[in-house]
């Protein structure tokens, strides 16, 4: 299922080595379910037409059923940090549907990113195509964030041995860029330690 007109593919990054968490984080739980299939769920619900899930350091296995409904795409330069998944994410969506429009660029990390916020996403995105959309709660960016087309070329000639996306919207792609202010706290969350993750569920935590 497509957004309209619009051929929007769902990324999915988890291709770190997650030092600080001791193990991967794809397969971590949150209300009893995984991560990764908490991703593939939201991107899948939003009416992403293409989901895929790119690991690296931890490869998973394609046959999990927290991965089905997704397509599993293996990083082998993964030691380049996350940039580099999301260019070899992109690489495959372009070889699935070479009139993509847009990616929404999900990191496995951010379990409770809530599915109205996608769509929130998605539709700020129909009226001004050619932007980088991303989320903000309480003034603070957040995560996913909607890459246009426009942009595609750009991303793909960045270097991840120096470079991260955020080079582009804080530079050349500074004036494509909108933020859209949600009531999601989940779009600020970046699990990465053991305490982070047990702390979790407290709504009252600000992780």
């Amino acid at each position: 299922m497509s957004l309209g007109r619009r051929r929007v593919a769902g990324l999915i990054l988890a291709g770190g080595a997650s030092q600080r968490m001791g193990r991967a984080k794809a397969l971590l739980e949150f209300e009893g379910r995984p991560f990764v299939g908490i991703g593939v769920e939201l991107l899948r619900q939003a009416g992403c037409a293409w989901v895929l899930v790119v690991d690296g350091a931890h490869p998973l296995d394609p046959h999990a059923g927290a991965i089905a409904g997704a397509e599993l795409v293996h990083n082998h330069r993964w030691q380049l940090g996350p940039l580099s998944s999301l260019q070899c994410g992109l690489a495959r969506a372009l070889e699935l549907e070479p009139l993509l429009d847009a990616v929404l660029v999900h990191h496995v990390e951010r379990p409770r990113v809530r599915p109205q916020t996608v769509s929130a996403l998605l539709a700020s995105a129909a009226a001004e195509p050619d932007c980088v959309w991303q989320p903000s709660h309480a003034g603070r960016s957040g995560h996913p964030l909607l890459w246009p087309r426009a942009l595609f070329q750009a991303l793909a000639s960045l270097d991840p041995r120096h470079e991260t996306a955020r080079t582009l919207i804080r530079g050349a792609a500074s004036g494509q860029r909108r933020k859209l202010e949600v009531d999601d706290e989940g779009v600020l969350d970046n699990i990465d330690t053991p305490d982070q993750l047990a702390r979790l569920s407290s709504p009252a935590t600000d992780l």
